[in-house]
């Protein structure tokens, strides 16, 4: 039943356990399949009865002498997209408990019934661009996560349960079809053929990785070269090319499809020489068939204060409020106006293993000379150096969960 293939049991993993019959199936076979667990459990305080599914967790990992992680969460924290807000919490927590322990794999309880359920979403929300259902091997914030039980489906893991006496809880919620998961669940799922609908979805996700290699070639001739030739390019493939072209330089929801026709549309002019100005300080150069998405030159010095927190995209960072762990500090009222700046010679910040000069620690983290110069430096009201991005955080800001993030973008490196 269970995909080993996936597994190793010289690795340790945390498993992603809400209480329910997939996750509690899962976490047995693992436990009896001898593999290396750590749980995670995410209550999020939503029903009146979730502590029973903590409770059931633990109860579970007491027995079996499981380390057991969860984390509070509270309701005024989901407005908007309770499904969207509550995954990202979910993996942030996964995330931080596999720094902690390092461990960057994830096993989940993903079975064949949300797969289908998932080709039936995409399908009714026009969202078949890209990988139908859910891939057995994924990745999220540098993290692995498997789901080695995407080909069982739901009843034969009630099925295990009852045979192995594995207690689960079930969330009623999962029958409010006001829900279009839960309605797609109970009502529209009877409404497909299984295998037509795999078979479907086959065929589809193998044109789809077809696509996603030959883009990753592209991508590799784009790296050595510096630019593409448009004879290189096959004529369908244009706009996704174009579109991993400004990726990598450009922060995605800054990329429109009008950006993308109008630049496809320029590719196709007989000039031998167009320039086009995008957003963050770069253009997009067609020199006879040669097209390549370059900086503009200027001045690499800056310093921008805020005097509160907004999100804004400048041309070697992005102020956002979601990042990486190591990206980020928890500001407080007290701490702005915040300014971030290019580096200067003399700069120090105070980490856990002591006061450090900048200048040292992009040597030891082997920081090209060239990128030292617009690295972001952010500075509290009081002038203290508090964040490099991905490089180090005073020591007062180190143990506190981020509220907001400095991003580089890649073009520092």
């Amino acid at each position: 039943m269970l995909n080993e293939s996936l597994l190793d049991k010289k690795k340790r993993y945390l498993v992603g356990v809400s209480g329910g019959v997939d996750s509690m199936a899962l976490l047995d076979m693992l436990v009896k399949k001898g593999y290396q667990v750590r749980v995670v459990h995410y209550n999020y305080h939503l029903r009146n009865d979730s502590d029973l599914d903590e409770k059931l967790v633990f109860s579970y990992c007491q027995k079996h002498q499981i380390p057991f992680y969860v984390k509070q969460g509270c309701v005024d924290e989901y407005q908007g997209n309770f499904e969207k807000i509550a995954r990202e919490k979910r993996y942030a927590f996964y995330h931080e408990i596999g720094i902690q322990e390092g461990i960057n794999e994830v096993i989940l309880g993903h079975h064949l019934n949300d797969y289908l359920e998932n080709i039936i979403m995409q399908i009714k929300q026009n969202k078949t661009k890209g990988y139908l259902g859910i891939q057995e091997v994924s990745y999220v914030q540098e993290m692995t996560i498997l789901r080695p039980l995407l080909k069982v489906k739901k009843e034969e893991l009630y099925r295990y349960c009852q045979e192995n006496q594995v207690e689960y809880h079930e969330d009623y919620t999962n029958y409010d079809t006001s829900y279009l998961r839960n309605y797609i669940r109970h009502i529209d799922l009877k409404n497909y053929d299984e295998k037509e609908l795999l078979a479907y979805a086959k065929k589809h996700n193998e044109s789809y990785l077809k696509k996603q290699e030959y883009l990753k070639q592209m991508m590799e001739v784009y790296k050595q070269q510096h630019f593409l030739n448009l004879n290189q390019i096959k004529q369908d493939d244009l706009e996704d090319v174009l579109y991993e072209m400004l990726k990598k330089e450009i922060y995605p929801p800054y990329i429109s499809q009008s950006l993308i026709q109008e630049i496809k549309k320029q590719t196709q002019s007989t000039k031998p020489n167009i320039e086009i100005t995008l957003p963050v300080n770069f253009v997009f150069t067609k020199v006879y068939n040669n097209i390549a998405v370059r900086k503009k030159e200027s001045d690499d010095t800056y310093s921008i204060k805020y005097k509160s927190f907004y999100k804004d995209q400048q041309k070697y960072f992005l102020l956002s409020d979601t990042g990486h762990i190591h990206d980020g500090v928890y500001l407080q009222k007290e701490d702005f106006p915040i300014t971030i700046r290019s580096f200067q010679n003399g700069d120090k910040i105070i980490t856990s293993g002591g006061t450090k000069k900048v200048s040292r620690l992009f040597i030891d983290q082997k920081i090209p000379k060239e990128d030292r110069k617009v690295w972001p430096i952010v500075e509290n009201s009081q002038g203290e150096i508090i964040l490099i991005p991905h490089i180090a955080k005073n020591i007062k800001y180190l143990y506190t969960k981020p509220n907001v993030f400095v991003i580089k973008y890649d073009t520092c490196k």
